[in-house]
């Protein structure tokens, strides 16, 4: 089974579902532009993308459906070049207005430096956007420095960043708290099957994880990312969103493979749903 993915676009796919509006942005290989500009445009998802040089990479997902083992074979993509990078910057002065929200998410392609999500930030910001973030590795360190609005770590990720010696949800909120000081107003940690904690400036909240059938993990912590943008753009508050993410998230891995959760899922689950105040 072929699916084009990569995070925005699943995000993407996933605020459809929920009845919102979003539009994918970023670079695209031309050499196998035309299939992705007809999958999204199947999918009846917006796009514009920066063509590039060489083909878009390819990741593999073998899944071993005895042992429910997944294995990941991810694939060289192509280069970017100054002068893609500059059109890309270029776009999103142009399209960025006010009280938008921006989605940035993944691993920054070959050719640019680590810094690039930092300069991506800071532009957004300029422009008076909403920057929600999620990354990992390098380009979360230095992205951070730029003062994203929202962070969507995992525990992996946010152990990457921060000193974290307990894994339980009030010393989990306690550390998140601390990337406050970087100017980010909202941190939501997923914890896989034990759950997640959304933090904000207001309240700190624990949600545990639903017991579901596993079928796919692929596209959860997306799942949640899309949520929040979501539920920023019908001003829900924070205990909503954080509901929706969760819900969103535990349709996503009763899911096969690398498709986006039904919106039938996504209301049962959410029913089921309840949240915990945490007391820092």
């Amino acid at each position: 089974m072929m699916d084009a993915g990569g995070k925005g676009i699943n995000v993407s796919k996933v605020i459809k579902i929920l009845g919102g509006k979003s539009k994918v942005l970023g670079f695209l290989g031309k050499e196998n532009s035309s299939w992705f500009t007809k999958y999204l445009q199947d999918m009846k998802l917006d796009f514009d993308f920066v063509l590039v040089e060489g083909f878009t990479r390819t990741n593999i997902k073998i899944v071993e459906e005895k042992d429910e083992v997944y294995t990941d074979l991810n694939q060289n993509g192509f280069e970017i070049t100054e002068k893609d990078k500059n059109v890309l910057l270029d776009k999103l002065r142009t399209l960025a207005n006010p009280n938008d929200i921006f989605v940035l998410s993944g691993s920054l392609p070959s050719g640019v430096k680590a810094d690039f999500y930092v300069e991506i930030i800071r532009l957004l910001k300029r422009k008076g956007t909403v920057v929600i973030f999620d990354a990992d590795g390098t380009a979360l360190k230095y992205g951070l420095e730029g003062n994203p609005d929202i962070l969507k770590p995992n525990i992996n990720e946010l152990q990457s960043v921060l000193t974290l010696n307990e894994e339980n949800p009030l010393a989990i909120a306690r550390s998140a708290k601390s990337l406050f000081q970087k100017g980010v107003k909202k941190v939501l940690v997923s914890m896989g099957d034990k759950g997640a904690v959304f933090v904000t400036e207001q309240i700190s909240l624990y949600s545990k994880g639903i017991p579901v059938e596993v079928k796919s993990t692929a596209g959860a912590g997306d799942s949640m990312v899309a949520a929040i943008s979501y539920g920023l753009s019908k001003g829900m508050n924070d205990e909503e969103i954080f509901k929706l993410a969760v819900a969103c998230a535990t349709a996503k891995v009763a899911t096969e493979g690398v498709k986006p959760p039904i919106k039938k899922d996504i209301e049962r689950f959410l029913k089921k749903i309840k949240l915990e105040r945490l007391v820092m």
